[in-house]
């Protein structure tokens, strides 16, 4: 359960087929690609090779057809896709078969999709689709980031001051919206955060991957209580000790990150035992030790964030955000520090959608399929003159009739996965807008917090001042007689000594008044705390309900477009069967087989 850093970067050479999954083959002449088993090209009549990857090709969910692999892991394989109906490239992860038959790992992976998209945070990586295909493959469909990873970038060197605060503030804000939601990520480490640039220089667009090891409050326990998950070059100590964990853990791995950006290594090193033990027992020294010039602000920062006991580290993220932006506002250089609701990726959702573009394989298209069926009527004529056998004709009408069959399967899958975008992003825009407002209230929360802690340190102190003059004021007030005494009688010494009772009432007195005015201070700020957590609620309960009832509709239409694909993949193997037994029979014609193939290869291009 603990994970290498490079573990993201193991994998296996190729992905397995799945329960029943069928082969793709490839024509060695024309290049297209077929599923099935057919035994020619039904472009052109070549032989066919295997392709060692059955799943490049394939169409997943009615909408998304892989193109290629991206790369491989310890729970599965991603790919590229391209998205069929508004022409957007996306990943697709797949959990690897050999772990999918324990509902336990199934559940585990499903988790990230639930984790982010409870969260849909502009920093958190969009994972917008997830399911099981009919053969039993799992996967999560996710935006398709360019760029690359922070851990990439740290390989390089250490980066400047300004990049690094800039890259932690945006992953405090998002951290501050999954602390929110309840959802810990359990597992920040570089390899887990993706650096995008933005337009015209802009600087770096954060976005924090992999919520499979997130744990989410209310959620049915997956693991032994007591176990130990994340990374250990990054772990928190009270993770390391298998003890229930807060947001705190993600602030003490994340300072770890800063640590590791300012100075190129993180804090500890060593064998895997030895890294738990440190970040246990030893405290780092100051990042400036390791790398002269980081300010002392920024010191300051990550030693807090590296305090052994949780409560020693920031409030929260929302506070860790603040001082990371105070820190930004010092440094030498202006640096980017665009506000915690950054609009950049509420902007791309909003951008006009494009227009649904054909897909790329000629073995799906109708047009091209519908001037085939013309084409094989031609050489019905060239080869047969007008006695063409009944069952060529037979089978040329069957296959326009099942073309036919495919448009209107294929206008309908169009309508289905048009409409699951339509409600996908409109979802997404209603919860990216509740999610800013709770940020929004919960930055105020966590300031009014900071502030009754405050107030509360001030009230303690004058707590114990008064109780420091009690037994002295006691001494002095009882030393008064019971009356006063004749005008004169007081010696210079009396006198003195009724002086300094005078005054020692005097400052109790004001500290009396100072622990009235701060527990009516704290009384006003935590009924604003109340009304703030009260407002929160509100919109975690909103947020909850609009998640509730979008997973039910989206269900809905999801299922209606993997059943109509199932069909046009269907119709289109029985289409690619009944070609390739026409093009068999054409090739058989010396006189149309050059025709046949010049034609095939102009259409493949």
């Amino acid at each position: 359960s603990i994970r290498p850093r490079d573990g993201q970067r193991a994998g296996v050479s190729r992905y397995p087929r799945g329960r029943g999954e069928k082969s793709v083959w490839r024509c060695t002449i024309c290049g297209a690609k077929w599923r099935g088993e057919p035994r020619v090209c039904p472009l052109d009549g070549g032989e066919l090779e295997q392709l060692p990857d059955a799943l490049l090709g394939r169409t997943i969910g009615g909408r998304y057809v892989i193109t290629e692999k991206v790369g491989a892991g310890g729970m599965g394989t991603v790919y590229r896709a391209r998205h069929d109906v508004v022409g957007r490239d996306v990943a697709i992860k797949f959990l690897s078969p050999d772990l999918a038959g324990d509902p336990t790992n199934r559940r585990r992976f499903l988790r990230e999709a639930k984790a982010a998209n409870k969260i849909d945070h502009e920093h958190i990586i969009d994972i917008t689709d997830y399911g099981e295909t009919p053969d039993g493959l799992v996967y999560l469909v996710m935006e398709f980031l360019e760029g690359e990873s922070l851990a990439d970038t740290i390989g390089r060197g250490p980066l400047p001051v300004p990049r690094a605060v800039d890259i932690a503030r945006q992953m405090a804000s998002a951290l501050s919206r999954a602390h929110e939601l309840d959802v810990i990520h359990r597992d920040i480490k570089p390899e887990n955060v993706h650096l995008l640039r933005r337009a015209h220089g802009g600087g770096d667009f954060v976005k924090i991957l992999d919520f499979g090891l997130a744990k989410m409050k209310g959620e049915i326990r997956l693991t032994a209580t007591g176990a130990v998950f994340g990374t250990p070059e990054y772990m928190a100590p009270e993770q390391a000790r298998g003890t229930p964990l807060t947001g705190k853990a993600d602030l003490y791995a994340l300072g770890c990150v800063l640590y590791e950006m300012l100075t190129g290594e993180p804090p500890f090193d060593g064998p895997t035992p030895d890294l738990i033990l440190k970040h246990m027992r030893e405290t780092a020294p100051p990042p400036s030790e390791r790398a002269p010039g980081i300010p002392r602000e920024l010191d300051e920062v990550v030693t807090q964030l590296l305090q052994k006991e949780p409560s020693h580290r920031h409030a929260d993220a929302y506070h860790l955000y603040e001082e990371l932006r105070k820190v930004g506002e010092l440094l030498p250089r202006p640096s980017m520090f665009p506000t915690l609701n950054d609009s950049g990726f509420a902007d791309a959702l909003a951008t006009e959608l494009p227009k649904r573009v054909e897909r790329d394989t000629v073995s799906s298209s109708t047009d091209a399929w519908d001037r085939r069926v013309a084409r094989f009527r031609e050489l019905t004529v060239r080869a047969h003159g007008g006695a063409a056998p009944e069952w060529l004709t037979v089978s040329l009408d069957a296959l326009e009739r099942a073309i036919g069959e495919l448009a209107r399967r294929r206008a309908e899958l169009d309508r289905s996965a048009s409409a699951v975008m339509k409600q996908e992003d409109e979802i997404r825009h209603a919860r990216l807008r509740v999610g800013n407002a709770i940020d929004v209230l919960g930055r105020d929360e966590s300031r009014a917090l900071r502030a009754i802690d405050e107030l509360s340190k001030k009230r303690a102190a004058a707590l114990d001042r008064l109780g420091e003059l009690e037994a002295p004021l006691r001494e002095a007030w009882g030393w008064l007689p019971p009356a006063p005494p004749p005008k004169g009688d007081l010696d210079p010494d009396a006198v003195t000594r009724l002086r300094d009772a005078g005054k020692l009432a005097s400052v109790w007195v004001e500290a009396q008044d100072a622990v009235g005015v701060l527990t009516r201070d704290i009384a006003r700020r935590e009924r604003d705390r109340d009304d703030l957590r009260f407002q929160i609620a509100q919109l975690k309960g909103r947020l909850g309900t609009l998640n509730a009832e979008g997973d039910i509709d989206l269900d809905a239409l999801r299922d209606k477009t993997r059943r109509v694909d199932e069909e046009v993949q269907r119709l289109l193997d029985d289409i690619a069967a009944r070609s390739g037994e026409l093009v068999t029979h054409f090739m058989s014609f010396e006189a149309l087989r050059d025709a046949m193939r010049d034609e095939a290869a102009a259409e493949a291009e």
